[in-house]
């Protein structure tokens, strides 16, 4: 998977988020908010291909948590991205 290339990450108000646009307008009402390790894994995976696996890589080298929970961890950022249709 990858993620949608014409969404950007911003600070806004010093919050992290996620604005959905199109080459045209921005969308305020889609906005996603994001916590220092959701910024960290989309910044790393911004323009790449990436699967769960490469996730959990990215969690496990970052916060030295084991595998395991760093599959876990990696899984359900992994469901969220993809429910909010951050994916392509």
């Amino acid at each position: 998977m990858k993620l949608r290339p014409n969404i950007r990450l911003r600070e806004i108000a010093g919050e992290k988020m996620l604005v959905i646009g199109s080459a045209t307008e921005v969308d305020l009402t889609k906005v996603v908010a994001f916590n220092t390790t959701a910024e960290y894994l989309w910044k790393a995976l911004e323009g790449k291909e990436f699967s769960v696996d490469d996730v959990a890589e990215l969690l496990t080298r970052a916060y030295g948590i084991d595998r395991h929970k760093a599959y876990n961890d990696a899984c359900a950022w992994t469901e969220s991205v993809v429910k909010a249709g951050l994916c392509i």
